[in-house]
């Protein structure tokens, strides 16, 4: 076998890269996530809703938008916006926002930071979603994120 032959042949079989793979991630996903916390005697209950999830790759990263109903008498949240690296398995997604926040009827805003681990298997997506909020004596104890892909 000529050196020319066995080098294109060595290409040809050289794994691809992940970068240069479309990353299971990308799409568009209905998902349903925390969208925030009821917190009455001491006990949590999440504040569920089902939105939409956009994911395109970037280069090296991935980049998800998110849109979310407006909750019932409150104007519409504005989408949100979070960039992660690009790797194989779980990623991770960091979103700094604003959380109106009502203790006892006294309305307040404070700085929410909230990290998603998600990852997909064909066209379900599982992680997680643990929140923050600056000012709050609380664990960031994980909920559920789970989608269905929409479009590729």
């Amino acid at each position: 076998m000529s050196s020319r032959l066995a080098l294109l042949l060595a290409l040809a079989l050289a794994p691809v890269p992940l970068a240069a793979q479309a990353h299971p991630l990308v799409g568009e996903w209905s998902v349903t996530l925390a969208v925030g916390m009821r917190m009455e005697n001491d006990a949590e209950t999440p504040i569920l809703a089902t939105g939409t999830m956009s994911i395109v790759a970037q280069g090296d990263s991935l980049i998800a938008t998110t849109k979310m109903p407006a909750p019932a008498g409150r104007p519409a949240r504005p989408p949100s916006r979070m960039a992660a690296k690009a790797v194989a398995g779980p990623v991770t997604f960091v979103l700094t926002s604003q959380a109106t926040i009502n203790m006892n009827g006294e309305m307040s805003t404070r700085t929410s930071v909230s990290t998603f681990v998600l990852s997909a298997n064909g066209d379900a997506m599982t992680g997680t979603m643990a929140r923050t909020v600056e000012g709050m004596d609380m664990a960031a104890t994980p909920t559920p994120v789970t989608g269905t892909r929409i479009t590729k």
